[in-house]
């Protein structure tokens, strides 16, 4: 068991499932969970924290929620699915309402409804506990004294405005990038989180995945999987990444224990894997 740290979003997903696919003209029917759009486990840094809770570790999710009910029911779902929340803050204000629309293919389109903007106080200072590795979701401030005090390796996502601290492996959608980024993956990261950058893992849907590093690259093709719900998957992805490098697993192996985490999270239906069985990388 590693003692992991993962910063990013925990937040309640709606998901509705679609009876056809979003098109200019389309008339769809949505089927919402209960009926009622109510809320599930999500946010990108819950969805990453829960696959390694199931692989055996202790991980704790450093995040920033809402002091109102939505809040509260987010955080109860968070300590129901073993996550470590006691480096959880609330801010004032209400949640942000976030719909997942999945189409029959299990692709999805987030919709975050009324976004407002909202300040963010920076994040505690690390504590004596050791940090064994770390997943960087969302670069809220105060994120680099965490990722500076972890002994083991720091995995970001891609893009990561605004954070500036040491980065061993950055993880990008294909989709996220633009041109510039494609032309030149490595450069690009190390522009933005420094040298000690070694790879830009760039991910392709269900295609290849492509790691660039210095003059060369690593290519690892998915195994086929039924999709049922993208929702989450990246993050999935991510996680078993770490969980590969933290267990010592060199780059290549690394990638393709992720390609089997993302394979089980798209066959899961929710965002936060819950019910997955995530195995640990075998030294």
């Amino acid at each position: 068991m590693a003692r992991l740290v993962v910063i990013g979003a925990l937040a309640l997903d709606r998901p509705i499932r679609l009876n056809g696919c979003p098109k200019p003209g389309a008339r769809l029917i949505g089927r919402s969970l209960e009926g009622d759009l109510a809320g599930q486990l999500g946010g990108g840094g819950a969805n990453a924290g829960v696959a390694l809770v199931r692989a055996g570790h202790h991980v704790r999710l450093s995040s920033i929620i809402a002091s109102d009910a939505e809040g509260d029911q987010a955080l109860a779902l968070a300590k129901a699915a073993e996550l470590d929340v006691s480096l959880v803050q609330r801010r004032p204000g209400l949640s942000r309402t976030t719909l997942i629309l999945v189409d029959p293919n299990g692709e999805r389109l987030v919709l975050h409804l009324d976004p407002e903007p909202v300040v963010l106080s920076p994040l505690p200072p690390p504590d004596d506990e050791v940090i064994d590795g770390l997943y960087l979701r969302a670069p809220y401030p105060g994120a680099q004294a965490w990722a500076e005090a972890c002994t083991g390796p720091v995995i970001a996502h891609w893009p990561g405005p605004g954070f500036h601290g040491p980065c061993d492996i950055v993880v990008a959608s294909a989709d996220d990038c633009d041109a510039a980024t494609r032309a030149d993956p490595l450069a690009a990261g190390q522009a933005v989180f420094g040298n000690r950058l070694s790879a830009f893992v760039m991910t392709h849907g269900a295609e290849m995945v492509v790691a660039h590093l210095q003059g060369r690259s690593i290519e690892v093709t998915p195994s086929p999987a039924t999709v049922v719900d993208a929702t989450g998957a990246g993050d999935v992805f991510a996680a078993g990444l770490l969980d590969a490098m933290v267990g010592g697993a060199d780059l290549e192996r690394a990638l393709k224990h992720a390609c089997a985490w993302g394979a089980i999270a798209v066959r899961i239906e929710g965002s936060a894997p819950v019910t997955g069985a995530f195995r640990p990388i075998v030294p």
